[in-house]
């Protein structure tokens, strides 16, 4: 995220998807409520370093790893969020002053931070406990799927171009008048479903699906800092492996 971007979030202050937290030492429960609430509704942006009223006020320079450090361990403690989901603070030097941001995907699970349920309702989380409210959430989430997951600020730049003429040629030789041959990249990428518009949210864009298929190296490391495929071969060692490759690049190459 750039200062100019943060800005932005700043001017249009906090609403369902946007949160501030003044962060001035590790952060407090609070902090940790607004994420999992963020998870279990639509996703959002949490800013620590920044007042309820949009004024900057930074996280000390001297404790900014000490934070960064605990966001990443609280996320991936199954005892403190459950079950556990993969963060990746970004600090953002913003007028001298060093703001923490997380952007929060929608997730397709139920999260309880220490065994409570978080929902977000306009600017606040609110603690969700009746069977009815759980019941209705659960029911929220079978609609969402994580290959769907639609990233609306991955473009057509951060996708490899010499991939599209490898898929069309594949098609060709099953089928030789498969229209992916007369669709432009994006079309291409419309029509098997690998860019998608979500009318409850109104965003379009590259789901998960497509980014693993066609993006970048460095693309799929940012979205996906977990990702690899694990190439076994079994010849004589059948209880272990003769050899092991670890695949690191898009779906299609893997």
């Amino acid at each position: 995220m750039t200062p100019v971007q943060l800005e932005q979030y700043l001017l249009a202050g906090e609403n369902t998807c946007v949160e501030f937290k003044r962060g001035g030492g590790l952060p407090g429960a609070d902090t940790f409520e607004s994420y999992c609430a963020f998870l279990n509704r639509d996703g959002g942006d949490l800013f620590l370093g920044v007042s309820d009223n949009g004024k900057v006020l930074g996280v000390p320079d001297n404790a900014v790893e000490d934070v960064v450090r605990n966001l990443i361990k609280v996320m991936n403690d199954r005892n403190q969020l459950d079950p556990p989901f993969y963060v990746l603070p970004e600090v953002v030097n913003f007028n001298g002053k060093k703001v923490i941001h997380l952007h929060v995907p929608r997730s397709s699970d139920v999260h309880r931070f220490k065994g409570v349920c978080f929902d977000r309702l306009h600017e606040s989380d609110i603690r969700v406990s009746s069977t009815e409210q759980l019941a209705l959430m659960y029911m929220r989430k079978q609609n969402i799927y994580t290959e769907q997951r639609i990233f609306p600020y991955v473009t057509m730049a951060e996708l490899r171009e010499d991939l599209f003429p490898f898929v069309r040629q594949l098609a060709l030789s099953r089928y030789p008048e498969h229209p992916w041959q007369g669709l432009t990249n994006e079309e291409l990428l419309k029509s098997a479903g690998l860019y998608r518009h979500d009318y409850a949210n109104n965003i379009s864009g590259i789901c998960a699906a497509g980014i693993l298929l066609f993006g970048k190296d460095e693309v799929i490391r940012n979205v996906f800092p977990a990702y690899k495929t694990d190439a076994l071969l079994r010849r004589n060692d059948t209880e272990r492996y003769d050899d092991r490759l670890t695949v690191r690049t898009n779906l299609i190459e893997s």
